[in-house]
This record gives C-alpha cells, sequence and structure tokens, in this order.
C-alpha cells in the first residue's frame, strides 16, 4: 500500500508541473485533467475540432453546460450525456476508471 501511494504522489507530483494531459476520448470529444495544488482536480472535455484553443471548440463550461462556439455544429445529446459521466469520474477520483 505504501508503494502505491508513492507512486501516486510521484505521478501526480508530473502532472502539477505541467498543464492539462489527456485523460480520455468519448466520442470525439477529448477529456483532460489537471492537479491543483492540493491534488484538486480541473477536467474539461471539447471537441477538438473547430480551433486550437479551448474557447474556440465546442465545450462543457464549469457547469457542464454546453458552449457552441458560432458556426460550429452542437454534438448530439448521447454523446453529451457520455462526455459528463465521464467528467464526473475525473472530479471524484485521482484515478479514473
Amino acid at each position: 500500500m505504501a508503494q502505491a501511494s508513492f507512486l501516486l504522489i510521484l505521478i501526480s507530483s508530473s502532472f502539477l508541473a505541467q498543464g492539462f494531459q489527456t485523460l480520455d476520448r468519448v466520442d470525439s470529444w477529448l477529456i483532460e485533467r489537471k492537479l491543483g495544488e492540493e491534488q484538486k482536480p480541473t477536467c474539461r472535455a471539447s471537441v477538438q475540432e473547430g480551433g486550437s484553443w479551448f474557447s474556440a471548440r465546442v465545450h462543457l463550461n464549469t457547469r457542464d453546460e454546453l458552449v457552441t462556439p458560432q458556426g460550429l455544429n452542437p454534438p448530439n445529446q448521447q454523446s453529451l450525456d457520455g462526455v459528463k459521466e465521464a467528467l464526473k469520474r475525473c472530479r471524484s477520483s485521482l484515478l479514473y476508471l
């Protein structure tokens, strides 16, 4: 158990030094996470098509509300439900299962 805890500390320390890391893909959505100073995860989801910057893509805001920039098409509801579930798992634990 101590070895597993040590491994998690090492892994999470490397995440702190970096920005968002790719965690999963759900349909055309990219799920990303970064860890804050107190190991609190910040998770986000966006569709990679439409722009190189997060804000230029179809994405979910901090309240999991759909944001669709002008000129882009919103995803279907089934895809959106899967992404919201992935974000819930991302925010609930350091281990994403």
